[in-house]
């Protein structure tokens, strides 16, 4: 059975990735989307109304999530679609040229209900998906969790606070609850104790 910890993802983590599914008229489609993984085998999906993706894979179910670092590829995916040239087939899938490795995966469970956050109630589409097939394409592959990256912005505002005035260190304070939300959220244990040491610094300038 495929196992999608092999690729450097974690169970329960929350992953930035890229799906790439089947247009009705055959053309490929990619679309950056967070991964949540249940387990070694099986992934969740969140889709927001009138995601183009969603309506792709309850059409077609099987489809390929690319695992990369490359922020070209995001911003294109996230401003449009890019050209057939970026993309590479596997049997009738397709997946994406700069990834450094995808698995393919089939819908089992889909449903749509509201789900609520700081910023209202949204009617969302939950896609649950078991992984059929594991590719890697580089040596190594990073999949991307953006807790690192607040864990990585608070330490340099942390290394700036005893030069800043008081003005700055309140911006670096209030950047810093948003960070805790962000960690919080989406990131691991290891994450989660990272932002916990930090904040006790951050808790000496308040």
């Amino acid at each position: 059975m495929p196992d999608i910890t092999a690729l450097g993802l974690k169970k329960g983590q929350l992953y930035e990735s890229i799906i790439c599914t089947r247009n009705a008229d055959g053309t490929p489609n990619a679309a950056p989307m967070g991964l949540i993984v249940k387990n070694t085998s099986e992934v969740v999906f969140y889709f927001y109304p009138g995601s183009h993706t969603a309506s792709n894979v309850k059409r077609d179910p099987l489809f390929t999530v690319n695992i990369l670092e490359d922020p070209l590829t995001f911003v294109e995916c996230t401003l449009g679609c890019p050209p057939h040239s970026s993309f590479q087939e596997d049997g009738n899938l397709f997946y994406l040229k700069s990834a450094d490795a995808y698995f393919t995966a089939r819908v089992t469970a889909h449903k749509t209900g509201p789900r609520k956050d700081r910023f209202g109630s949204t009617e969302l589409t939950i896609i649950q998906a078991r992984v059929e097939k594991t590719v890697k394409l580089a040596e190594c592959v990073h999949p991307l969790n953006r807790a690192i990256y607040g864990i990585i912005e608070a330490l340099v505002n942390l290394t700036r606070m005893e030069m800043a005035d008081q003005e700055t260190r309140q911006i670096y304070i209030k950047r810093m609850s948003e960070i805790s939300r962000l960690v919080n959220r989406v990131g691991g244990l290891g994450d989660k104790e990272a932002l916990k040491r930090i904040q006790q610094k951050y808790d000496d300038y308040q």
